[in-house]
C-alpha cells in the first residue's frame, strides 16, 4: 500500500525544472518568448527516460502555444540552432506511417544513444549566429532603404578634401584662367 501511495505521489509531483545556469545563458537570454514557451512544452513531455524519443510535432506545438504552424516551425528551428534541442527522428505525414518528430533535449543524457548531455546552447554566441535578433532586423531594414536616404554613421576617419575648379575670365583681355581650390 505504501509503495502505491509513493507512485501516485510521484505522478502528482511531476514538474518542469529550469535551472538558473540555463536561464542565464546567452542563448536563453536571446530567445524570443514563443521559443521559451516551446522549450517548456518539450520539457513537459520529458519523463526522465524518454530523451531522444520526445514526440512533438509542429501542429501539436502550434495548437498548444496558440500560434500558427509556420511560427511553431520557426521556433523549433531557433531552438535547434541555439543548441537546446536536436531532432533524432524526423516526422512524417503519410497514410502508412504518421508520427511526430522525436526530439532530444541537449541538457539531459540521451536515452536512445546513451550520449552524455552536450549542452550546446552554452557555447552559442550571438555574433556568430545572427539569425534572429534586433541587430539582424536592423540590418535587414537598413538594406531595404536606398543609400541616399540612410543616415551616415560618424567615423574617426577624416573625409577627403573637396576640390573646386574655378574658371575666371578677364573681361578686359578675354583670357580664361582655371584655378583649383582645396578645402
Amino acid at each position: 500500500m505504501r509503495q502505491r501511495q509513493k507512485q501516485e505521489k510521484r505522478r502528482v509531483d511531476r514538474h518542469v525544472r529550469l535551472y538558473h545556469w540555463l536561464m542565464n545563458s546567452t542563448a536563453w537570454q536571446s530567445l524570443p518568448s514563443p521559443s521559451r514557451a516551446l522549450y517548456v512544452e518539450l520539457a513537459k513531455r520529458y519523463n526522465g527516460s524518454n530523451n531522444g524519443k520526445i514526440g512533438y510535432s509542429v501542429r501539436q506545438a502550434a495548437e498548444d502555444l496558440n500560434i500558427t504552424p509556420g511560427t511553431a516551425s520557426r521556433h523549433f528551428r531557433i531552438l535547434t540552432k541555439r543548441g537546446f534541442i536536436e531532432p533524432m527522428k524526423k516526422g512524417a505525414f503519410s497514410l502508412k506511417e504518421r508520427h511526430a518528430t522525436e526530439w532530444r533535449m541537449t541538457e539531459f543524457i540521451c536515452d536512445v544513444t546513451g550520449k552524455p548531455p552536450t549542452k550546446d546552447f552554452m557555447r552559442w554566441q550571438p555574433d556568430q549566429n545572427l539569425e534572429h535578433g534586433a541587430n539582424n532586423r536592423h540590418q535587414r531594414y537598413q538594406k531595404s532603404i536606398p543609400a541616399r536616404y540612410q543616415k551616415s554613421t560618424p567615423t574617426n576617419e577624416t573625409p577627403p578634401p573637396t576640390v573646386a575648379i574655378i574658371d575666371t575670365v578677364d573681361t578686359a583681355s578675354g583670357v580664361s584662367n582655371r584655378h583649383t581650390h582645396t578645402s
